[in-house]
């Protein structure tokens, strides 16, 4: 079976979740006999045209020019190739560029409708509304609606009337979780971030927080519930504050001793070593469905606390415990030496549920049963 996978800035991953998400499932088709095919944006770090047995094919990303419009040329750009090549199946990650998909044609698109974009309110109103536009447009020109969390299945049931097939993200338990010898987190920090960090990270005596800079994820309040809390562990933030919203908490925040802004990191062992050596990770996420970053947190042995919502109790149930303001955040984290003493029994029930129900290897199988039902069909 021939599989081509759009709607992502290109593998290995250095960007987020749609290219980790394809990152994890391209290599485990190719090793299952698959032929694979991604697109990278032409400034994408890897500049290869095959990455472990994946192809690799790259298209011009003019976002110095063009902005976010840059995205759509893009988009275009990718989905005319791969009609062109004729694969069994397209898989698109996202509706935001669903306008490029030809209803009529015999190339099953599948479509992962991520979280519900619209509601994000971090975007101007305009961007809003587009992305309640394309999410229209890939239910109608979608051969096959995918949506990772059973929420976000609900909502295009009942806003639309149609059944998306509800598979999850993945993620793997670390085999090894030691310090290498003759290393410390600090340097292996620095060594993938390319940041000098004056504070030193000791193993169990931090909190970690990996995100993306946008309101959603409540970055603002958990700083702020951070320092109100008055606790003395740093809390160190992963991801890169580059846009206008994580310059305004740089801005802000960069002066707090305890505040570590760690800047972005890609490296999938150092990220596994920062969060199982962690004290406690804090989960801000609030507008998508099933978040890597939250199953990559449970894989990895951290006690966790998030923002209160249904896309987190679903997944974390009564194993974590939850906040919605500053101050219920500063709480939590006050009285953080209650939750430690569960640790290893919460940790334990974490690495269950990502055993049972989000490991890559279901992720994968998942979707090549619906990948063999839609080719069958044709």
């Amino acid at each position: 079976m021939h599989i081509v996978i759009t709607g992502t800035r290109g593998i290995p991953n250095h960007h987020g979740g749609f290219e980790r998400f394809a990152e994890e499932v391209a290599v485990r088709w190719h090793e299952k006999g698959h032929k694979v095919t991604v697109y990278n944006t032409a400034g994408h770090p890897f500049t290869g045209t095959s990455w472990h047995g994946v192809t690799i094919i790259h298209k011009p990303f003019p976002c110095h020019t063009l902005g976010s419009f840059a995205t759509l040329i893009y988009d275009y750009l990718c989905f005319r190739d791969a009609y062109r090549r004729k694969p069994d199946v397209i898989l698109n990650c996202g509706h935001g560029n669903s306008f490029f998909i030809r209803r009529k044609n015999k190339v099953p698109v599948v479509t992962l409708t991520d979280g519900l974009e619209w509601k994000r309110s971090g975007w101007h109103p305009w961007v809003r509304k587009f992305f309640s536009l394309t999410e229209k447009v890939a239910v109608k020109r979608s051969r096959l609606l995918v949506s990772d969390h059973p929420v976000i299945a609900r909502w295009f049931k009942q806003k639309y009337g149609i059944s998306s097939v509800v598979i999850p993200y993945g993620a793997d338990i670390p085999v090894d979780t030691r310090i290498p010898a003759g290393s410390t987190l600090t340097e292996m920090l620095e060594k993938y971030s390319g940041k000098h960090l004056a504070t030193q990270l000791l193993p169990e005596q931090y909190f970690l927080l990996i995100t993306r800079f946008v309101k959603e994820n409540h970055t603002g309040r958990i700083l702020e519930g951070y320092v109100r809390s008055g606790i003395s562990y740093p809390l160190l933030l992963i991801g890169d504050p580059g846009n206008r919203y994580g310059r305004k908490l740089i801005k802000k925040y960069a002066g707090k001793s305890r505040i570590i802004f760690g800047g972005a990191v890609y490296d999938e062992q150092t990220l596994t070593l920062l969060r199982h050596h962690s004290r406690g990770y804090i989960h801000g996420h609030s507008a998508g469905g099933t978040n890597p970053s939250l199953l990559e947190a449970m894989a990895a042995g951290c006690l966790i606390t998030a923002h209160d919502n249904p896309f987190n109790r679903y997944i974390l149930g009564e194993e974590a415990s939850y906040f919605s303001t500053p101050a219920e955040l500063a709480k939590i984290l006050k009285d953080w030496d209650s939750y430690l003493t569960n640790k290893e029994s919460l940790i334990k029930k974490y690495r269950e549920k990502i055993r049972t129900g989000y490991s890559w290897e279901k992720v994968t199988e998942a979707y090549e049963e619906i990948f063999r039902r839609l080719t069958e069909s044709r």
